[in-house]
């Protein structure tokens, strides 16, 4: 018994064995995926963790009020450009509704464009101005969360497996693009509509899906007019690239894909039309754009295979190990300057991975491939190619440096997803990718000028050399949970630590000194509380100091601090005035810089009752302009307020002209005395010179003193514009002529302003080359001028129509 009994155990064994080793085999694959499965059930959940971990990290003083996000170093457009330009808008918002007209900015200028380009700004607009400067590092913040579950979603939608998605997603929330090009905001809004159009775009490709893509499009346009031309060139690259992916050439599937992106894309831009007609209107108006300012000249006589320089080429390729591996903030010391450089990094992983993609390809998708990144890293090499993409109208990056590292974080993650699904990967070519970019990263470019942030050129070789072992033995199942564990952590802590360098190495405003008697907080608030309280006519107000804490001079302080002024930084300057202050030899035109850093007429004395000035606001000992027809009032903690001897009101009236050709020919001096002697008026208004005489300026302007000023000042004053009331956008006052005479105002020419004398429409003339002027009848007159924003409603009702439009095609879709 026992031996028949010991054989059916052993033939048992035997027979079962074969189950318990398949079993066992089973349960080491599920092992095996155990990450892919809580990365496909919790995916989503995963990447933001992740991100909140990254984002604490590196946005912790922030979050805590220690520091806001305005930055004193070469990041000083946080506090000369974006704070004053929120703040200004939320309390046009409160004071006056919806943002048109404004004298605080230069001697005014139209504000509608570009005022609401995102609705991150809004939710800023919203919290009020008081908490603008502790709000804008939240809106970062929120910006790194919305880029991620985008891309996210963009990576899902093209097939790509949770585990690479996730890190490819957390690798386009750190990305250069958006950490540090986040101080511009405008960049990381950008990366944000980029990752929403992709995801709306394969939505439409893969599914005909289509409501999304208007939607995309219209953020886009209101964003930036010029993204849409930017982007819109993208797209259409993509557009090819992923048509040509996944087909031969067939002409109607291409046609119809095509004019389904056209005609979507139209309604998008027909949405937008209520912003964007006045965005347009400004830009091509601008200095830059429309004035002599202009780079398409000096640009488009490049040679076209001509190189950057030594200085640009090797800041191009740092720039791909890391923001700051040549220098943070003030300290870079690569080509232009921190911001404007190359913005390429997307983590070092990616690096690495992205030329894998090739290893992975047919033939025909290689050579796919390889154009589409041709076309990206040509403009990279050679210049005129990038000139060519900014259509010549300037010598940076941007946007086009973003798109690179767009390029080259999808192909890396298609590599990662081709070798998550098993795909095998040769150590010599991991070796020799490796190699390869050490041998970038470690290249002596400059043998005796220690340009290179060795500390962190080290870090980056740890990493660089994990990464490549990691990705060799990623392809190994029974350690493949290990692996991308240690990957998840290997990134986390690379985005940590390099975005913590460009965002916390740099000096921040504090919390304390966002509360002290200092900065836009000084009492030049106190001091214009002061004159606001005891005159209540309209006056502009000139500074002799700038109340911004960053290296450069903060000439925006008028629309933090609300009062009219004369200077104004800004993209897209009101082009009359800097004509004016062109013809006056004030800025040069030519000068793309000086026009959109305009001093306005501050360090013209002579100008400032022209101008408006009434008073003056010193921190100086001595302040200088008491030797230019100006008395001391008061002294309001380190604020002197001095008040001009001789003041002009907005408005106030001549009997001469002055040919604009003769006026030419004075010096600077000259033609400061002569606009208090008579109107300047050229070709285009001439007919209105028939009523007046011709000043005669060649003997009248030598020995020049400020008894004879004070005299001018005094027939200039006989009849003036008596104000009644006044706002931003409509200023309404009387006057009383014993002839017919040319009024002019101190506000710079502009369309959209009309004038009503006595009830009655009347035409505005340019006046003293870039201002307005009236031209009255002798008698009583009852003045009233009110500005609207060129084709305002005409914008409103296309919107209007298009939304409708746009929603009764969704319903049709839908129910029929």
């Amino acid at each position: 018994m026992k031996n028949k009994s010991s054989g059916k155990q052993k033939n048992f064994n035997k027979s079962k064995r074969p189950e318990l080793h398949k079993k066992s085999i089973n349960n080491n694959i599920e092992s095996f995926k155990i990450i892919d499965i809580i990365f496909e059930k919790y995916g989503l959940f995963i990447l933001f963790s992740l991100i909140a971990i990254i984002t604490f990290i590196v946005f912790k003083d922030f979050i805590f009020f220690k520091k806001v996000y305005l930055f004193k170093d070469i990041g000083s457009d946080s506090i000369n450009y974006n704070y004053p330009q929120f703040v200004h808008i939320a309390d046009y918002l409160r004071n006056e509704g919806m943002p048109k007209w404004s004298f605080n900015q230069g001697m005014g200028q139209n504000i509608f464009p570009l005022s609401f380009q995102d609705p991150f700004s809004s939710l800023l607009f919203i919290m009020g101005k008081d908490n603008i400067a502790s709000g804008m590092a939240y809106i970062e913040i929120i910006k790194v969360f919305f880029a991620g579950f985008f891309f996210y979603l963009f990576l899902k939608k093209i097939s790509i497996a949770e585990f690479p998605a996730v890190i490819g997603s957390i690798l386009y929330s750190f990305s250069s693009f958006i950490i540090l090009g986040g101080e511009w905001a405008i960049f990381s809004t950008e990366a944000v509509y980029a990752a929403f159009l992709l995801y709306a775009f394969e939505k439409l490709y893969q599914d005909n899906k289509w409501f999304l893509f208007p939607v995309a499009i219209f953020l886009i346009t209101i964003l930036q007019p010029f993204d849409l031309y930017a982007y819109g060139l993208f797209l259409f690259i993509y557009f090819l690239f992923r048509f040509f992916e996944d087909n031969k050439w067939e002409f109607n599937k291409f046609s119809v894909l095509l004019l389904k992106l056209v005609g979507l894309g139209l309604i998008g831009i027909a949405i937008s039309s209520f912003f964007l007609i006045n965005d347009i209107i400004q830009m091509l108006q601008s200095p830059r754009v429309g004035g002599e300012a202009s780079y398409f000249s000096k640009l488009m006589s490049k040679p076209v295979f001509g190189f950057e320089g030594k200085v640009h080429n090797v800041t191009a390729i740092m720039r791909f190990f890391s923001s700051d591996m040549i220098g943070t903030g003030s300290n870079f010391r690569g080509w232009i300057n921190y911001l404007e450089a190359p913005l390429f990094y997307c983590g070092l992983i990616a690096l690495l991975l992205f030329p894998l993609v090739f290893l992975f390809l047919d033939k025909r998708k290689k050579i796919l491939y390889f154009i589409l990144l041709l076309i990206f890293i040509i403009p990279v090499i050679f210049p005129f190619f990038r000139y060519s993409f900014w259509l010549f109208t300037g010598d940076y990056y941007r946007a086009f440096s973003f798109l690179v590292a767009l390029v080259i974080l999808i192909f890396a993650i298609k590599a990662f997803d081709y070798i998550d699904k098993n795909s095998k990967i040769n150590f010599l070519i991991i070796v020799a990718v490796l190699f390869f970019f050490l041998i970038l990263l470690y290249y002596p470019y400059f043998p005796n000028d220690k340009v290179i942030n060795e500390n962190l050129r080290d870090k980056a070789t740890v990493f660089l050399i994990i990464y490549s072992f990691l990705i060799y033995l990623f392809q190994f199942k029974n350690i493949k949970n290990i692996i991308k564990t240690i990957i998840v952590f290997a990134v986390l802590i690379e985005l940590a630590y390099f975005s913590y360098i460009t965002i916390n190495d740099r000096p921040a405003i504090t919390r304390f000194e966002n509360k002290q008697k200092i900065g836009y907080n000084d009492y030049t608030n106190d001091a214009i509380a002061y004159l606001n309280s005891r005159d209540k006519s309209f006056f502009r107000v000139n500074k002799d100091f700038f109340s911004g804490l960053a290296i450069h001079e903060s000439i925006n302080d008028a629309k933090v601090q609300n009062y009219k002024g004369t200077p104004s930084y800004h993209s897209f300057n009101q082009i009359n005035y800097i004509k004016f202050l062109q013809e006056l030899d004030i800025v040069k035109g030519t000068q793309e810089f000086e026009t959109r850093w305009s001093p306005g007429v501050s360090n013209v004395p002579l100008l400032h009752s022209f101008a408006n000035i009434k008073y003056s606001l010193s921190k100086a000992a001595k302040p200088q302009l008491l030797n230019f027809n100006y008395d001391s009032v008061t002294t309001i903690g380190d604020v002197k307020i001095l008040k001009n001897k001789s003041p002009l009101p907005l408005g106030f009236t001549f009997d001469k002209f002055i040919n604009l050709k003769d006026f030419r020919k004075l010096s600077q001096q000259q033609k400061c005395i002569a606009l208090y002697k008579a109107f300047v008026v050229d070709s285009a208004n001439a007919e209105k010179t028939k009523y007046f005489l011709a000043f005669p300026f060649s003997d009248t302007l030598k020995n020049y003193t400020w008894e004879e000023f004070a005299k001018d000042i005094a027939s200039l004053k006989k009849d003036t514009l008596v104000i009644k009331k006044y706002s931003q956008n409509n200023i309404k006052g009387e006057i009383k002529l014993d002839r017919k005479k040319m009024l002019f105002f101190s506000i710079p020419f502009d369309k959209g302003w009309s004038a009503k004398v006595d009830g009655k429409t009347e035409t505005l003339l340019m006046i003293d080359i870039g201002f307005t002027g009236l031209l009255l009848d002798k008698g009583n007159h009852s003045i009233e001028l009110s500005y609207l924003p060129p084709f305002y409603y005409a914008g409103a009702y296309i919107s209007l129509i298009s939304v409708f439009v746009f929603i009764l095609i969704l319903l049709i879709k839908k129910f029929l």
